[in-house]
């Protein structure tokens, strides 16, 4: 069947490209900044040229994005992959190994696989649409321990920094407002992980302000076939997301955006109250 050819594909792709990237753990070599806080490595392409290699060779006629990838894709593609060669490349470079390698597909406006491979811990989230979610062939289901405001007070949630200075500025008030009411909060490093570990019942919530699609792609199949919500951080569909993303076990959905909303109006507020920039009118 093709949905079983695409889910061993993309996870030979998988944890093929997980191994070479284990190899190069704490061996960075020559370093790439793209951005202050954006940095890529030569494990980081060759695990990426292995997975396009694998899956041109098994569909050439699909479309494919990659984070490293310069081409972009048509968007009117009919089935597209989504791939993050390395998901964590922070930790990757300081040789923390917490870092995955995801891989989405979607066709027909519908993302109908996702595999998230974490080769430091040899676990392998898969799950295609409809199908169910599983880590190493075993079941996934989201978990909350209580109901409403018990659940969000019990929940452990999980975020990480944004590049852009202002994106960060905001994710600290968020942290701030949500530290005081939850079980725990942490910096984790894998977006992809980190919903991944929703499905799991590891974690109740993460949220992040400044993602890619192929930090999510991958991982967000699993996550709702796992029982859990996504939407971007106004609550709508994450498809059309500008970065914003919050992702829950879906029972502290409304009490993650909550203090995101605040903080967008607080922003709103702020700029309404900036004078307009002055200008000078020539002689």
């Amino acid at each position: 069947m093709q949905a079983d050819h695409l889910l061993e594909t993309a996870t030979r792709a998988a944890r093929q490209a997980g191994a070479i990237a284990l190899a190069g753990l704490g061996q960075p070599g020559r370093l790439r900044w793209k951005g202050s806080r954006d940095v890529t490595m030569p494990a980081t392409f060759q695990a990426q040229e292995h997975i396009l290699s694998t899956i041109r060779q098994a569909f050439p006629d699909h479309a494919l994005l990659s984070e490293e990838l310069a081409e972009q894709p048509d968007p009117a593609a009919r089935a597209l992959w989504i791939i993050d060669p390395i998901d964590g490349s922070l930790n990757y470079m300081k040789g923390i190994p917490v870092f995955s390698i995801a891989i989405g597909f979607r066709e027909d406006g519908i993302y109908r696989l996702g595999v998230v491979y974490d080769p430091a811990r040899d676990e392998l989230f898969h799950a295609r649409y409809h199908r169910g979610a599983f880590l190493n062939g075993r079941r996934l289901h989201t978990r909350s321990v209580s109901e409403g405001i018990e659940a969000y007070q019990n929940a452990a949630v999980a975020t990480d920094w944004p590049a852009q200075i202002e994106r960060r500025a905001a994710t600290a008030l968020v942290i701030r407002m949500v530290a005081g009411e939850v079980i725990s909060t942490s910096i984790l490093g894998s977006p992809a992980l980190a919903l991944c570990y929703i499905a799991a019942g590891r974690l109740d919530a993460y949220f992040h302000l400044q993602l890619q699609p192929w930090d999510v792609a991958a991982a967000a199949v699993i996550l709702q076939e796992g029982g859990g919500v996504l939407t971007d951080d106004y609550g709508g569909t994450w498809f059309h997301s500008a970065g914003g993303y919050v992702a829950t076990n879906g029972v502290i959905h409304g009490s993650m955006l909550h203090p995101l909303r605040i903080v967008r109006d607080q922003e709103a507020l702020l700029k309404r109250s900036q004078p307009p920039a002055s200008s000078t009118s020539g002689p």
